[in-house]
């Protein structure tokens, strides 16, 4: 995926004595070439301290590098930068060979060359631990290993281009007899840097359209200035690289350097650094050195500079960034990549700009997995769903996966555990450590330069849907914050610097973290109480605005935030800040969720455990949970819930609480099928509302009052009391309410044989179920008007109408409701005579009627799959019978 960052620029002293060699090493820097320069170097100045030594050492490292055998790609990039400077120390030392001077007694010189030597020393010794003969301690410190290899990289990295030039530099002037700085030779004979060699295009996968778009710009736009923009991991490195190994664009630009600004301290570095890339002399590192870089820019030059975001996030640099860009534009086409979404300023980036890098879909994850021949098991596609398309933690899991000491399934137990921290491959670059590459983006200067931002960064990390992307919204949170807080201000940080990206997909768009950004935040960040506290009262006063569950305008906001409310009143009441405010939203919330077809039950019985005054609140903790049982068929636990909550009432003498469990315990009652208590239960909730002066109680307890006559077979009487509940739900102005007393009485014209009458009616219902949001409800009437299609024998229009059903019904997670569809679908099939898919249906039936528990419902099913099952024998009977007819028929002689 990503490749491993180096600095790609390396020095050579070019001396008359061995031009053949230096020649060779500017062009490639062979094993086999430093191994017989080590060698002779070694025996020729053999009685100089330090240097047989260091020789030996260099050969005995390339001896090993073959037999290295984890790791191999971080081991051998280790070897590789060993070799490099090296090589650079033996040429300078070769200087000293060919001279007259090779006595060197200079003890700066000792000093940097016993410094080279104990570092060599420690590098072949952890090498040699690494080897076949070490297997066990290998596996088992895999991890220690590894680390000591990003420490050695380190400490290789420190003996640069300052180093090597300080030591090449004392040798030349030990040549020359002196230390004045007048004898230092011109120009042209002190030291060049190699031309960078590219680093390597990697595996990319999923970027094709990226690509292609960058590429075209190069082709045609003249000079061409792209921004590769995007978070941590997201392969923005990888995509510069493609391009610039794509045989169009090298065809374009035969001259492209690589620059990698990670680690680089300030714009006159990064001068450097290009310096570097184009083998500029040192002699010529002086205040002209930029008007020097540009006119040695040959024609059709492209200059990658990756990571940029390390110089220019610092905003005592960016100014001077900037104004470099803008002179480098004018010469050549430009490539950078940097973390985030903005680009410097002062540049003309060609159009159409590219748009920052997203997450890979699954389709591209798991094809890099099929790529490399890793197996995708059930682990792997859980893995990859985990860490939401970052190509760095996938290239991280396959690392590990293809090291063969961890399986996809310990991987995945330890994600549960850790999450971002499980993916690192022993090192702690970013490139070797999610959790790094992430800290990265949180902890850089542009998050830094105001540390609220980091506190709302941590409060997004505990909304697991993010937050609306809405001025008014943030307006209204921002009002609940201490002051100080920029809500605004803080997000479009965020969004910069990638941490944060806007989800289109929903109805609204919503501010949200990547999994594994959400997951480090979460662990690594603490969120203090006072922003605990705030969120918390933001979210409890914005349910609180809707209390009625068929609100429309609450439809529009709060079905969009449940999973953030019940996050929110989860950790406060788990928290110890809870109160008759947290309680009240607790309740709002439980209603919220059974009306959507979700009922949740830890809010409510949080709230129970944890608010006990006043006595009403807690009865309607109580009556909550008990309509939340009700929903979920646990008929016991909901009686139980509804008497605890009439004694509550009546402790508090709330009559109108008191009324609303009696009628919740009528309908409790009536599924148990106790009709009698149920009738009893109604009409004294009905007393209690009249006293209260409760028009819509009284609505709601004539409701069901026809609803117990309805199953007693008492049409007439049911009729009466829908037609009166219609008429009081209308005073009341309760549009769910008139909804369902219009389903019933379709119900009731059905069970009379009214069909048109009936078919009016469910229409009518499901308009006003839709009116006010409920799925179940309409779910419900489609169900019906499929009943009445098929007695009307219209099956197609019935066919239509239950599978209507089921998808609603599913949407819900109504499995009673989607059984009874699935049913009524095999019964068309089976009146169409279309036995196959009528036994499928029922079979189907038969499996949801045994998941809720329906024993009638799953007999039914069972009865009509026999009823298949002996047509279809009859069937196969008659079948049979015909070919029997046929075989005994007499045949004609022909003529």
């Amino acid at each position: 995926m990503h490749p491993v960052q180096t600095r790609h620029s390396v020095m050579s002293p070019s001396t008359n004595s061995h031009e053949l060699i230096t020649s060779a090493s500017t062009t490639t820097n062979t094993a086999d070439t430093v191994m017989k320069l080590a060698k002779n170097v070694g025996e020729i100045l053999k009685d100089v301290p330090y240097v047989k030594a260091l020789a030996g050492l260099i050969v005995q490292i390339i001896e090993i590098r073959d037999e290295v055998n984890t790791a191999k790609e971080r081991y051998h990039e280790l070897i590789s930068k060993v070799l490099d400077r090296s090589h650079i120390v033996l040429d300078g030392l070769l200087s000293v060979a060919d001279s007259s001077r090779k006595d060197i007694r200079d003890s700066r010189i000792e000093g940097k060359l016993s410094k080279y030597h104990n570092l060599l020393v420690n590098i072949l010794r952890m090498l040699k631990a690494n080897t076949s003969k070490g297997m066990f301690d290998r596996v088992i410190n895999r991890k220690s290993r590894l680390s000591d290899v990003e420490k050695y990289n380190r400490c290789i990295d420190d003996y640069n281009t300052d180093f090597l030039t300080d030591l090449v530099l004392h040798l030349h002037l030990h040549i020359n007899g002196t230390l004045q700085q007048a004898s230092l030779p011109s120009a042209t004979a002190l030291l060049f840097l190699y031309k960078p060699v590219l680093p390597p295009a990697q595996l990319m996968v999923g970027r094709d359209k990226e690509k292609s778009k960058i590429i075209d710009t190069m082709l045609h736009a003249v000079p061409a200035h792209v921004a590769i923009l995007g978070g941590g991991g997201m392969g923005k490195t990888t995509l510069a690289l493609s391009v610039l190994h794509d045989q169009m664009v090298v065809n374009k630009y035969p001259s492209r350097y690589f620059v990698s600004c990670d680690g680089l301290p300030s714009v006159l570095s990064l001068v450097g650094e290009i310096a570097n890339a184009l083998r500029t002399p040192l002699a010529n590192h002086n205040a002209h050195l930029i008007d020097t870089i540009i006119s040695s820019f040959p024609a059709n030059s492209l200059l990658c500079l990756d990571n940029l975001e390390t110089i220019w996030d610092n905003e005592a640099m960016r100014q001077d960034l900037e104004g470099l860009l803008s002179v480098l534009q004018l010469h050549l086409s430009i490539i950078i990549t940097m973390r985030g979404t903005q680009r410097p300023s002062g540049v003309f980036w060609s159009k159409p700009l590219l748009l920052p890098l997203q997450s890979l879909s699954y389709e591209s994850s798991r094809c890099i997995f099929e790529l490399t021949g890793i197996p995708v098991d059930e682990y792997v596609a859980k893995l990859l769903n985990a860490v939401d398309g970052i190509p760095l933690a996938i290239s991280l899991i396959i690392a590990l996966l293809e090291e063969g000491n961890e399986s996809s399934k310990s991987l995945w137990v330890q994600w549960a555990k850790a999450q971002s921290g499980v993916l690192e491959n022993g090192g702690s670059d970013r490139l070797s450590n999610l959790d790094t590459s992430i800290h990265l983006s949180v902890h850089g200067p542009r998050m830094q330069a105001n540390p609220k931002t980091i506190d709302i960064l941590a409060m997004l990390s505990v909304l697991p849907d993010g937050f609306l992307d809405d001025d008014r919204a943030m307006e209204e949170l921002n009002s609940h914050l201490p002051e100080g807080y920029n809500l605004q201000k803080a997000f479009l940080t965020m969004r910069r610097v990638s941490l944060v990206h806007i989800n289109k997909k929903g109805k609204s768009h919503r501010l949200q973290m990547l999994n594994p950004v959400c997951a480090f935040c979460k662990q690594r960040l603490e969120l203090s109480d006072e922003i605990r506290n705030s969120i918390t009262s933001y979210y409890v006063e914005k349910i609180g605005h809707f209390k009625d569950v068929s609100d429309p305008d609450g439809h529009a906001i709060i079905p969009g935030e449940l999973h953030n409310i019940y996050a929110i009143l989860v950790q406060a009441w788990k928290q110890g800040r809870g109160s008759p405010l947290v309680a009240n939203a607790s309740i709002l919330f439980t209603q919220w969720s059974t009306y959507v077809g979700n009922p949740v039950e830890e809010v409510i019985s949080l709230a129970i455990q944890g608010v006990m005054d006043p006595p009403y609140l807690h009865g309607t903790c109580h009556s909550t949970l008990g309509e939340v049982y009700m929903q979920q068929d646990k008929l016991d636990e909901a009686e139980a819930s509804f008497e605890c909550a009439i004694e509550l009432h009546q402790q508090a003498h709330n009559v109108l609480g008191e009324a609303y469990n009696f009628q919740n315990l009528g309908v409790v009652y009536m599924r148990q099928g106790k009709l009698d208590e149920a009738e009893a239960s109604f009409e004294h909730a009905m007393e209690l509302h009249k006293q209260a002066q409760d028009v819509l109680g009284e609505a709601n307890g004539v409701h069901n009052l026809g609803v117990v006559y309805m199953r007693w077979g008492k049409l007439d009487k049911a009729e009466a009391s829908f037609e009166h509940a219609i008429q009081l739900h209308q005073q009341a102005h309760d549009v769910f309410g008139k909804a369902n007393d219009v389903q019933n009485l379709g119900e009731v014209y059905m069970r009379q044989d009214k069909l048109d009458k009936a078919e009016a009616l469910f229409e009518c219902a499901a308009e006003l179920h839709q009116q006010v949001h409920s799925v179940l409800g309409k779910a419900n009437n489609i169900q019906h008007l499929g009943v009445v299609y098929m007695r009307q024998d219209k099956l197609d229009k019935a066919e239509v109408s239950f599978k209507h059903a089921t998808e609603l019904h599913q949407q819900v997670h109504n499995v009673l409701g989607e059984a009874n569809d699935v049913m009524n679908l095999g019964e068309v099939y089976l009146q169409q005579y279309k036995l196959d898919k009528a036994e499928a249906f029922f079979e189907h039936a038969t499996e949801l009627y045994l998941k809720t528990h329906d024993k009638l419902g799953k007999a039914n099913s069972l009865h009509k799959l026999k009823e298949v099952q002996h047509k279809n024998l009859h069937v196969v009977t008659a079948s049979t019978s015909s070919l029997s007819i046929l075989s005994k028929s007499p045949t004609t002689d022909a003529p």
